[in-house]
C-alpha cells in the first residue's frame, strides 16, 4: 500500500493520523491525568525528574509541526527543509 502524497498538499493520511495520535497522547500526559499514579518517573528526583515532560512536550512540537502547526519557527514538519536553487560550480 502507497500512501504517499500524489501532490504537494501535506503528508500522508497515516502520517497525519499517528501525529494526531501524538498529539492526544502527549496532551493526556501533560495534564498529569494519572495524577502521577502512572508509570513516570517521579518529579523529586533531581535532574531526572523532569525528563518524562521535557519528553512530551517535545513529542508534542514534533506531532504539531507534522500537522502543519508550526509553534517553532523553521521547524516545518520536524525535517530540514530542502535546498533553495544551490549553484554548484562553474
Amino acid at each position: 500500500m502507497n500512501d504517499a502524497p500524489l501532490d504537494a498538499t501535506g503528508p500522508p493520511l497515516s502520517t497525519r493520523i499517528l501525529a494526531l495520535v501524538g498529539v492526544v497522547v502527549a496532551c493526556a500526559y501533560l495534564a498529569n491525568i494519572g495524577a502521577g499514579v502512572i508509570g513516570e518517573i517521579p518529579d523529586f528526583i533531581p535532574g531526572l525528574g523532569n525528563l518524562d515532560e521535557v519528553f512530551f512536550s517535545g513529542l508534542l512540537i514534533v506531532c504539531l509541526a507534522k500537522l502543519g502547526i508550526n509553534i517553532v519557527p523553521n521547524l516545518q514538519g520536524a525535517r530540514p527543509a530542502a535546498p533553495k536553487n544551490i549553484e554548484g560550480p562553474k
